[in-house]
């Protein structure tokens, strides 16, 4: 099949500027607030900026207003266009200037009264408005001026599905329980409000003042608890944004920015919900725990479960096995060792030959101590379709099973090795115990995915335990 040409990507560029915009423009909550917001601002003698302008529908409304001056960034050249013509069809154009870039590039006086930015995600930082206004308060805001908005906020509730609850296929005696299992772990979003019942109070899980805010903040980690006995399928993350005093945007309530939905499958019979929701540049995680009547559950969700799980499944017939090493390994086993830290020790500046022998140096030094302390574990080498891929260290005792290490090299990861060789251990009918590095957050997922739970914890390192389901 042929590359598409140019003039067929720009064709469909432009249909999906339109559309999008459309969208935002038909969206009579969020409009209505930011025009609110530049109505209370605006006065005859504002210098107005207003970044990622898109069509240009604030930069006109400024200008309407009777803004003195109004400068709209925008990095789509088209739209950049469509901008012009509004303002020209508008009668403002000679008080409207349209600059294409990206606002950190642009260079402008610091003579700007009101930002106005609309770079608000579905989950409030994902388009950079933290940055961005930051930016701008160095560069562009006089002393004492006004952003719109003022602050950025991520908040949730649980909640329980109205919609979508049926078994798939719908309209069929077929039970595709595995899909729906799988479906978890993808997010979707909420575009009408009476497909959710909303079950506890609402909890901030992040908040920042874009008046001073610079960066950012830490999206992984965000935490929530309520207290609730009933049946919890879902939560809702949405955003809130004080545009100005007495005008705040929630998405729970506009039509083209919706809550999030994290699906989850519920437990009865508890009466606290823990949530914990990381955001990431490449993914979504959560994990939710069920507490009360003496015991916990708890779950992790995220499409690269799902995206690994399903690559596990298509490459099934590519077997995980097992065998022995002998001496005639310890080559290879250097290597997968060595891969484990390569990126760290690439940082020390080293020669080839430095690296190289300090690796092996440590391998031998790993070895040496896991024979001391742990004499009848067993080392074996993992293969992937016939071919070394990592290596395995496992220590049986009567009662437990200690995963002492799991390695797979760079070229084989994400094709589910590690969950299978866990599930084929979780398999033996006994607790499963190891220590994960609290650096390597995707071990601490993995493991979290297949059911272990942290027992303890040291400066370094998580111990964590499966007891079995």
């Amino acid at each position: 099949m042929s590359q598409p040409s140019f003039e067929s990507q720009l064709y469909s560029h432009a249909h999906q500027l339109l559309k999008t915009h459309e969208t935002l423009l038909r969206d009579a909550v969020r409009n209505r607030a930011f025009y609110s917001a530049l109505e209370q601002c605006v006065t005859a003698d504002s210098h107005v900026l207003d970044i990622g302008a898109g069509v240009g529908i604030w930069a006109v409304t400024a200008a309407k207003l009777g803004a003195k001056r109004v400068v709209a960034i925008d990095m789509d050249e088209l739209l950049v266009g469509l901008t012009r013509k509004l303002a020209v069809e508008h009668g403002v154009s000679d008080r409207v200037e349209v600059i294409w870039g990206n606002s950190f590039g642009v260079h402008l006086e610091r003579e700007f009264d009101i930002v106005v930015s609309e770079t608000i995600g579905y989950l409030g930082y994902d388009e950079a408005i933290v940055e961005i206004m930051a930016d701008a308060r160095e560069r562009f805001l006089k002393p004492g001026g006004v952003f719109i908005p003022e602050t950025v906020s991520l908040h949730a509730a649980a909640a329980k599905l109205n919609v979508r609850t049926e078994a798939v296929p719908v309209g069929v005696p077929i039970d595709l329980a595995e899909l729906m299992r799988i479906n978890l772990n993808s997010p979707r979003v909420l575009k009408r409000k009476e497909d959710a019942t909303v079950l506890t109070e609402a909890r901030c899980l992040v908040s920042t003042d874009l008046y001073t805010g610079t960066v950012r903040p830490n999206l992984n980690g965000l935490k929530a608890s309520w207290e609730t006995r009933e049946k919890v399928d879902c939560f809702l993350v949405w955003v809130e944004s004080r545009l100005c005093d007495g005008v705040v945007l929630d998405t729970r309530e506009t039509s083209s920015w919706f809550p999030n939905v994290y699906r989850v499958e519920p437990s009865g019979g508890h009466w606290q919900v823990d949530l914990t929701l990381s955001l990431t540049a490449e993914s979504n995680y959560w994990t939710v725990e069920f507490s009360g009547e003496g015991e916990t559950v708890a779950r992790s969700y995220s499409p690269e479960y799902a995206a690994v799980e399903m690559l596990r499944s298509a490459r099934e017939a590519w077997s995980v096995d097992l065998r022995d090493a002998t001496d005639a390994d310890d080559e290879f086993l250097c290597h997968v060792y060595a891969s484990t830290r390569a990126a760290e020790v690439s940082a020390f500046g080293w020669s080839p030959h430095q690296v190289d022998s300090f690796l092996r140096s440590q391998y031998h030094t790993q070895k040496k101590s896991y024979r001391m302390q742990m004499p009848d574990s067993v080392v074996s080498v993992v293969f992937f379709g016939g071919n070394a891929a990592g290596r395995l260290i496992v220590d049986r005792g009567d009662d437990v099973i200690n995963l002492v290490d799991i390695a797979v090299l760079p070229e084989f990861r994400r094709a589910g090795i590690a969950g299978t060789l866990i599930r084929q251990l979780q398999g033996e009918g006994r607790p499963v115990k190891l220590l994960v590095d609290k650096s390597n957050p995707d071990a601490i997922r993995l493991y979290g995915s297949l059911g272990f739970v942290v027992i303890d914890e040291s400066d370094f390192d998580l111990s964590m335990s499966w007891m079995g389901s």
